[in-house]
């Protein structure tokens, strides 16, 4: 496969919009001469871009008389299309979105006839304007094309948090801003789940936060928030069912006294209902509480239990099975659930607690996971982080994982994996969804490391890419980059309109030689590294790179990177420092290599972002438990 990196805008002359209208003015003419006339005309139009987004136009028609509209506005490079037909009226604002950024399109105004025919009005064109900063900066790249018209993808880090459409040629063609909620902490506003209503309109779950309704052009339509009251806390995943009431799963905070299992006498736990919101009436209803079928209590119904607040299930996903039942995942249990119909019954449990299932062949167990659903075949589909998976079944590798269940042996069986070469750990958030053409779209979303990226991909039976998207945002504080929940492409069209013509392939070149998509911002920074010096030589050589300390060394082993690593950043004005350094006189940054950094083909690499400020001078090193300086050195910043 060809991997290319975005290539840069360029600026096109106007003689290709002039090409359309003169081709599509010889086939409208014909088309209006055998449709006839109702004497209806355009007496004016024009295109504007929406204020608040940039890839979101409109068109304003006045006709000479009443009538349905509808435009039709294509760019050689992303595609023709056409918008669903308008009410009736003599004044319309026609919405155009699917549009790529700084792009230049042309439109033409048709209007729908009383005998069924139709007829071109005038033409005209706008110009789209650029990405958000955020998204902008975003360095990616591309490989294949996906059998999708569009991927949906949720694009999150710190106060950056956006939903995307992604075209089948790996563009941003639609992009939602996610807004606050006054008085609400959203503790990094991550954005989860978005489907679509029948009605077009977009529904989705943020975190820890709200439920909430939006037109396509981003208006709100309805919310519920998490303010303690009923809804408790809307979380990850929802179903819109037939009768376009939702249902969701909520967290509810409790006190309990687990001094019998040796914990505390007031114990913070947060656990797992299920609601339903009916829109018509605002009602909300509980429909399962899962202490009603597990014990809090006992310990053997406990996998992960931890940290202040003990999250005991943690369902992050809800979907209909084949008999009208639903699959819960409980990432919490490392368990996959089937709920009856009526919500009375769990069915079966896979894995985890009282599993129904045993595993032949340990290796087929899954950790941590994300995103399970039941095939038309009755498998299980689900993506496997592989958090905390032992190493005598492999280790912390993440991968698209099917299993069989056999009812009649009561056993689960791998029968098909999708496992990225070389292999990703995803160790949180992330999604696998398999295509109504038997491909699977596999969402690798959290990536420790800064300088690897986040990936999505289209994969078919046989385990091979057909189309995948690398992301690499840059800006992460200490290297932890949160990318992505959730990767889907349910979503045919944004507004109701229609593919006259797909988007053009995009041109062969940009090509990772290497093959090694994975490692490419690696390879990248290394080669601008061989052609500097270090400003210091120790156990580490140290390199600036942009605005990132980098600790590297030739010849490593697990055992060079297994102590603590020391950063402190001495400012060249002392006030720049944070508040709680200056008595320091310099600013302590923590260093994890186990999160943030790599070994690879005998290889340390570790890059630290350092702070904004100017900086006089630098003291790094690596110290073990007590503080015993293993080595250390100081230099200042040219």
């Amino acid at each position: 496969m060809t991997f290319l990196a975005r290539p840069p805008r360029v600026t096109r002359p106007l003689w290709w919009v002039a090409v359309l209208f003169i081709a599509a003015g010889a086939a409208l003419a014909l088309m209006t001469a055998c449709a006839g006339n109702d004497g209806i005309e355009v007496t004016e139009h024009r295109a504007s871009i929406n204020p608040g987004n940039s890839l979101i136009a409109e068109v304003q028609v006045s006709l000479s008389g009443e009538a349905q509209i509808f435009i039709d506005y294509e760019n050689p490079e992303a595609g023709k299309f056409r918008t669903a037909l308008s009410q009736p009226g003599t004044d319309h604002a026609i919405p155009i979105v699917r549009l790529r950024p700084e792009s230049v399109y042309a439109y033409a105004i048709g209007i729908q006839e009383s005998n069924g025919g139709m007829k071109y009005g005038p033409s005209g064109e706008f110009t789209t304007g650029p990405l958000p900063p955020y998204l902008a900066a975003a360095q990616i790249r591309i490989g294949g094309r996906s059998t999708l018209p569009l991927i949906a993808t949720d694009n999150w880090y710190g106060d950056n948090a956006y939903y995307l459409f992604w075209d089948e040629t790996g563009t941003i063609v639609w992009y939602y801003t996610h807004q606050n909620v006054d008085g609400l902490d959203l503790q990094g506003k991550g954005l989860q789940t978005i489907k679509q209503k029948p009605n077009g309109n977009l529904v989705y779950v943020s975190r820890r936060c709200c439920l909430t309704e939006i037109t396509p052009l981003g208006d709100l339509v309805d919310q519920i928030v998490a303010d303690g009251g009923a809804a408790g806390i809307p979380h990850h995943d929802f179903i819109i069912l037939d009768d376009n009431r939702i249902l969701f799963p909520s967290f509810e905070n409790l006190v309990i006294d687990d001094s019998a299992n040796g914990g505390a006498a007031e114990t913070d736990v947060i656990i797992d209902q299920l609601l339903l919101w009916d829109q018509q009436n605002g009602n909300i209803e509980q429909v399962w509480y899962s202490r009603d079928f597990w014990d809090l209590t006992d310990p053997g119904q406990r996998v992960q239990w931890s940290g202040d607040i003990k999250n005991w299930t943690h369902i992050n996903s809800i979907s209909l099975g084949q008999d009208g039942n639903y699959i819960l995942n409980s990432r919490n249990r490392n368990q996959i659930i089937s709920l009856s119909q009526d919500f009375r019954t769990i069915e079966w449990q896979l894995a985890g607690p009282d599993s129904d299932y045993s595993f032949p062949n340990p290796n087929d167990r899954f950790y941590r996971q994300h995103a399970a659903t039941q095939l038309p075949n009755g498998n299980i589909l689900l993506f496997d982080n592989g958090r905390m998976r032992p190493e005598s079944e492999g280790g912390e590798y993440s991968r698209a994982l099917e299993l069989h269940i056999d009812n009649d042996n009561r056993t689960a069986t791998k029968v098909w994996e999708y496992r990225s070469d070389p292999d990703i750990f995803s160790p949180g958030i992330s999604s696998a969804f398999r295509l109504n053409n038997g491909n699977t779209l596999v969402n690798f979303g959290l990536r420790k490391h800064m300088l690897i990226p986040a990936a999505f991909v289209e994969a078919d039976p046989q385990g091979n890419d057909v189309f995948r998207i690398e992301i690499l945002h840059q800006e992460g504080i200490g290297g932890v980059i949160r990318y992505s929940f959730r990767a889907s492409g349910d979503i045919d069209s944004i507004m109701g309109e229609t593919m006259l013509r797909p988007p053009a392939a995009r041109p062969p070149s940009g090509r990772d030689a290497s093959g090694d998509w994975r490692w490419w911002p690696v390879q990248e920074m290394e080669a601008r590294l061989a052609n500097s010096q270090p400003l210091a030589r120790e156990r580490f050589d140290l390199y600036l790179d942009a605005n990132r300390l980098v600790y590297r060394k030739e010849q490593c082993a697990a055992a060079d990177v297994a102590d603590s690593f020391l950063l402190h950043v001495f400012p060249s004005n002392p006030d720049d420092l944070p508040d709680e350094s200056r008595e320091l006189g310099f600013e302590n940054l923590y260093i994890d290599f186990q999160r943030q950094g790599i070994i690879r083909d005998g290889k340390c690499l570790v890059a630290a972002p350092l702070p904004d400020y100017p900086i006089a001078r630098i003291r790094a090193g690596q110290f073990v438990s007590g503080g015993e300086q293993l080595w250390v050195t100081e230099f200042p910043i040219p």
